[in-house]
């Protein structure tokens, strides 16, 4: 009887060890694989003129498919389509200005600005990661 207890308590140990290493695998597969919390300035220029670009050549729709759930939540595909026709600077083809980080809820955030070579007014556009992929979190004009 006293095998049979030793042995259970042996197989209690293994099982608890196996259980902490693959939690501890876990975590180091997430902690490398995981993207970065915010894009490089360069990574995410294309995101942002691909947007600005799709706006800009009536596609307002393919615009806002490329944007997070968030932005979706807060503005419907139609809504999005009209506005932004309504808006002269989202028609020119807008210049890179600068890229900054902020911080939204806690976290950190790129956010990059694009300017009118005409006028001077600025686009404000933020990406988000969003199922690793960047995507555009929010537009101010």
């Amino acid at each position: 009887m006293r095998n049979d207890r030793t042995a259970s308590a042996r197989q209690s140990i293994v099982l608890a060890v196996a259980a902490v290493a693959l939690v501890a695998l876990a975590a180091v597969v997430y902690l490398r694989t995981r993207p970065a919390p915010i894009p490089s300035v360069d990574e995410g220029r294309p995101v942002v003129e691909q947007f600005l670009t799709s706006i800009r050549t009536g596609k307002g729709g393919e615009a806002w498919d490329t944007t997070t759930a968030e932005f979706k939540s807060l503005e419907g595909r139609e809504s999005f389509v009209r506005s932004t026709r309504k808006q002269p600077l989202l028609k020119e083809e807008l210049a890179f200005y600068s890229a900054q980080e902020v911080t939204v809820q806690d976290q950190p955030r790129r956010e990059y600005i694009y300017q009118s070579p005409k006028s001077g007014t600025q686009a404000r556009v933020l990406l988000g990661a969003e199922g690793g992929v960047w995507k555009v979190d929010r537009l101010t004009l």
